[in-house]
């Protein structure tokens, strides 16, 4: 499909598929993504991805409006997996509504624009799969209760992650700054994930007793604080980078998506900073961890610092893209890039 004669335009005759959120969630399902993810961490562990640093734009003026763009840029050798994601947050806007974004995929011989696809289900989907993976290879096997905080689309496709490897899990507590938000999320996992969900209060209440503890919202200060999670707790570390007490990160094996991002950017990175820790007290990588599983220890704090790691998303545009060619789905646009050689 790609490549061609020397002299000759290899984009000649080629249309791009474009994908809406719609077309994404149709072409993805939580058991496909942990696959697909379980593959894009492995792959980075085993030195298959090349990937440019995260870049981030800030706007000026944050006091007004937290809003930024982030940029992951990846390649994954193994499955042809070539493309960006560019997504713009702006964090106090409505629950549901405040990230925009797109992935771009390309043909990795020779640079066509293979699709352009929605990336606000994609990114949830593969978010939450970290979690989830996160859960199966650093939890207790039999955990039986998880406590939630954040009650936005993370937060819920971390959750079904999460009850997709532990089974187990018989209850949920869910906590969030908004009582209504707690009571939807709450009818929302009963309804859809068959299990008995707790709407409560406050921090301390949604984590208390909770194996597995899932933080996923955009909290411009800690909201999980260290005092709040104890000896053989997992903490899935989902949402932006100052939702956790520093003091807490800092106590904990902290197992990053990516070692770089986490440190630039992720909780790690406000522990850092906070001078509680160094690049040297992080842990192994997620897909270190799922090649070489270590088993829960009941003696310590384990936080996943979930920052983003661009071969998540390119690994998963691939196969959506693939989905999509076999079975007709979504808009094929020609951008003209066959008429001219420049």
């Amino acid at each position: 499909m790609s490549g061609g004669a020397a002299g000759t335009n290899p984009f000649a005759g080629r249309r791009t598929r474009v994908l809406s959120t719609g077309d994404v969630r149709s072409l993805l399902s939580v058991t496909d993504t942990l696959d697909v993810q379980r593959q894009a961490f492995t792959a980075l562990a085993k030195g298959t991805v090349t990937a440019a640093p995260n870049s981030w734009l800030r706007l000026p003026d944050q006091e007004r409006r937290r809003g930024w763009i982030k940029v992951l840029a990846s390649h994954e050798s193994s499955s042809q997996s070539l493309g960006v994601k560019v997504l713009a947050r702006f964090a106090d806007n409505p629950p549901g509504a405040n990230l925009g974004s797109l992935v771009m995929l390309f043909d990795d011989e020779d640079g066509f624009p293979l699709a352009v696809m929605d990336g606000t289900v994609l990114t949830g989907l593969r978010t939450g799969a970290g979690a989830g993976l996160a859960a199966e290879v650093l939890s207790t096997p039999d955990a039986r209760a998880v406590g939630v905080v954040g009650t936005g689309a993370v937060a819920r496709d971390s959750l079904t992650s999460v009850l997709a490897v532990r089974p187990s899990v018989e209850a949920v507590t869910v906590y969030s700054r908004s009582a209504d938000r707690r009571r939807e999320f709450a009818a929302w996992a009963e309804a859809s994930l068959g299990v008995t969900v707790r709407p409560v209060d406050d921090v301390a209440a949604a984590v208390e007793g909770a194996e597995i503890v899932i933080t996923a919202t955009n909290a411009p200060e800690p909201v999980l604080m260290a005092e709040h999670v104890v000896a053989g707790q997992l903490v899935a570390a989902m949402g932006i980078r100052t939702e956790l007490d520093p003091a807490l990160t800092a106590a904990s094996w902290t197992i990053p998506d990516g070692v770089d991002e986490a440190v630039a950017d992720g909780k790690i990175s406000i522990a850092i900073a906070a001078g509680l820790m160094t690049a040297d007290d992080v842990g192994p990588e997620l897909g270190a961890v799922l090649l070489d599983p270590p088993g829960h220890d009941r003696n310590r704090i384990v936080v996943f610092d979930s920052s983003g790691v661009g071969v998540q998303d390119v690994t998963m545009a691939r196969v959506a893209w693939e989905r999509a060619e076999r079975d007709g789905i979504g808009q094929l646009i020609d951008f003209g890039l066959g008429e001219t050689m420049l």
